[in-house]
């Protein structure tokens, strides 16, 4: 003998909800995203152009422009495009629509792209190489490439190769120069990105300082960035060992705290430091800054002998984390006008405490974005 169950709907003596279950989404967007107010197409083309401009001058009848997902900062600058699996190619000369040859295993998902990307002519090409020289067949002369050796997979690369045959000419260094200089425009975008990470920063220090764990902190800095939108957010933590680590890999204690937070928005990155043992001196910041300007270099700046040389990290700051002046490996880099610099100061066993500022560098000095 089977029991009537009463309707849910109209019983009367089920305990009320405490919560609400729903979806969260993990990302408020893609990994790319076409701000047309911040950065509206024609920045993008307009740097291309310029590329092309100077490859011109050096006797190139085009260029072509290689990015992956672990590297995907030039395409990014040129093209608005960050690829989210393998790789993507920009293939440009002067008067005549640029091509991006995009797509993971077809062309799914070139809709979405087209809604991110300012170039109209968007392809997938099973093999790479082949299809750069189909489209660059009667260009005649060498071409400027950017990224070959950086993010290409070694068989993608080879084919590369061979269907260039000679007529590649390295243009990394040009690349590198030319996203030195921000614009207007990157500048807003970086002050952006740098307040999203100084407020993830402090909502990790505001939950430490609360009681609670280090990961559940970390937790929270990440929670902070991308429910301001961020398109991405990294954590790297500092060890008892002096190594790093990621969130996933700090214990849930509250063991010493001391991690960076790098925050990417619209293809820029801000970064931050989380120390909640931090205070408000920062007088060796402000000697530090005072000393930044065009023509400067590490030495001006930091000077040659420990411990100030070795306490400080300063790396180019914008669609990379670490992009030119890199200080660390070559520290006669002179600044040159609108470079943006990270500045972390390393927290160590003396008593320093970890700290990280971001400047522009102007024609009277730097200032703090």
């Amino acid at each position: 003998m089977t029991t009537a169950q009463a309707d849910p709907a109209t019983r009367t003596d089920l305990p009320a909800p405490t919560a609400l279950p729903m979806m969260q989404p993990v990302l408020r967007r893609g990994r790319s995203y076409l701000d047309r107010e911040l950065l509206p197409g024609d920045e993008n083309e307009a740097r291309l152009q310029a590329l092309l401009a100077r490859a011109a001058e050096q006797g190139l009848a085009g260029v072509v422009i290689f990015a992956a997902a672990h590297t995907p900062e030039n395409l990014d600058y040129y093209a608005n495009y960050i690829p989210t699996t393998f790789h993507g190619t920009l293939i440009a000369r002067p008067g005549t629509p640029p091509t991006l040859i995009a797509g993971k295993g077809g062309a799914r998902d070139h809709p979405y792209i087209r809604t991110v990307s300012w170039v109209a002519d968007i392809r997938y090409a099973a093999e790479v190489g082949e299809t750069i020289a189909e489209i660059t067949a009667d260009w005649g002369g060498a071409l400027g490439v950017a990224g070959l050796d950086t993010s290409l997979p070694h068989e993608v690369r080879a084919g590369v190769v061979a269907a260039l045959d000679g007529r590649i000419t390295p243009i990394d260094d040009l690349v590198a120069q030319q996203r030195r200089s921000k614009s207007a425009r990157e500048l807003v975008v970086l002050q952006r990105a740098n307040e999203l990470a100084r407020a993830a920063a402090s909502a990790a220090i505001e939950a430490y300082r609360a009681g609670a764990g280090r990961r559940s902190a970390l937790a929270a800095a990440d929670y902070a960035a991308r429910a301001g939108n961020a398109h991405d957010c990294r954590v790297t933590v500092g060890t008892e060992r002096g190594g790093v680590a990621t969130i996933a890999e700090v214990d849930d204690d509250r063991g010493p705290l001391s991690a960076i937070v790098a925050v990417e928005y619209l293809g820029y990155w801000g970064l931050a430091g989380i120390d909640p043992d931090a205070t408000g001196d920062d007088a060796d910041f402000a000697r530090i800054i005072a000393r930044l300007r065009p023509g400067a270099d590490a030495r001006d700046v930091l000077g040659s002998e420990p411990p100030a040389a070795g306490s400080y990290l300063v790396n180019g700051l914008g669609c990379g984390l670490a992009e030119l002046p890199a200080w660390g490996s070559a520290p006669s880099t002179v600044l040159v006008e609108n470079d943006v610099l990270s500045i972390v100061r390393q927290r160590d066993s003396g008593g320093l405490q970890l700290a990280v500022r971001t400047v522009v560098i102007t024609a009277g000095g730097a200032r703090e974005i």
